[in-house]
């Protein structure tokens, strides 16, 4: 009687075992979908700070910590001990929603590691806290930013398609303005420490753009 005590209770338990609900799995299997440097799948808005971060890369950021939160990049360009990193922004659908980039230069002297100069994204669910994000206008812009100014004009010559950068260097902000039909409005949004030119980059992150001003 006792030994079929003893296996009752061992069948039960793995019973139970087996009918556990795996409740972490579908999170798993989703993140493990995406490729390396994309984000797993995001949700509401995430923070642009001017002269400061965008979500949870703050300038100043030692590039390790960038790559242990980040993964691997999908792309970038390296020249003179400075680089460009840029990480593809995914949903779970695998679908595009815009790109994060990262300008990195060494801190010091010494050459032995690299942090954050700047930060560009390309997303719509990143915004200041005053709603400055992806597809506003220059007037909107320049409601928040009265002494933005124009710091970069760039030419396309195969789309016949022009951009301009408008600084708001003592703030630490910077944007990415085309024009569609009379309207400006914004493709991307920068980063940079404050008083300081966003055109204080080594590298442009602009490909198939022709710098003309």
């Amino acid at each position: 009687m006792r030994q079929f005590n003893i296996l009752s209770v061992l069948l039960l338990a793995l019973a139970i075992g087996c009918n556990e609900p795996k409740k972490n799995t579908q999170e798993e299997d989703k993140e493990a979908r995406l490729p390396a440097g994309a984000f797993p799948e995001y949700s509401g808005d995430l923070m642009i700070v001017p002269g400061k971060s965008i979500d949870k890369v703050f300038l100043g950021q030692d590039m390790v910590d960038v790559f242990k939160l980040l993964g691997n990049p999908s792309d970038g360009d390296a020249a003179m001990g400075k680089s460009w990193g840029i990480w593809y922004l995914r949903d779970s659908t695998d679908t595009k929603r815009g790109e994060l980039s990262v300008y990195s230069s060494y801190k010091d002297s010494t050459m032995s590691s690299k942090d954050v100069k700047q930060i560009v994204v390309s997303a719509t669910n990143y915004r200041t806290d005053k709603g400055l994000r992806i597809g506003v206008s220059l007037d909107e812009i320049k409601a928040v930013f009265p002494n933005v100014k124009k710091a970069a004009v760039y030419l396309n010559a195969v789309k016949k398609d022009s951009l301009i950068v408008y600084d708001a260097e003592e703030e630490g902000i910077a944007f990415d303005v085309r024009n569609k039909g009379d309207h400006f409005f914004t493709t991307a949004i920068t980063v940079h420490p404050k008083k300081v030119s966003v055109n204080s980059t080594y590298l442009t992150i602009h490909p198939g753009w022709d710098k003309i001003q």
